[in-house]
């Protein structure tokens, strides 16, 4: 994923950015615990990673069956690209 990282400039700005990193890693926490029963290592952030790039580009909901929203995102996707 690509991921900008932007520092707060307040005090308030930055601990808002280190709960959502807190929340973040106990969601992961909590999903690899649950899925894979063991703590969170970076060969399953990667393997979480391109499943959620899969499904969002693939437009598969884990069922095999392309979902509405992929249509969606495929329209508008050719509706942003300009032509040359």
């Amino acid at each position: 994923m690509k991921v900008y990282h932007l520092i707060a400039r307040s005090e308030y700005g930055l601990m808002v950015q280190i709960l959502g990193g807190l929340i973040t890693y106990l969601l992961m926490a909590i999903y690899c615990h649950e899925q894979f029963n063991e703590k969170v290592s970076i060969k399953r952030v990667r393997e979480l990673r391109t499943t959620i790039l899969n499904e969002l580009f693939h437009g598969h909901d884990g069922s095999g069956e392309p979902t509405a929203e992929s249509n969606n995102f495929k329209e508008q996707k050719k509706s942003f690209d300009a032509k040359t």
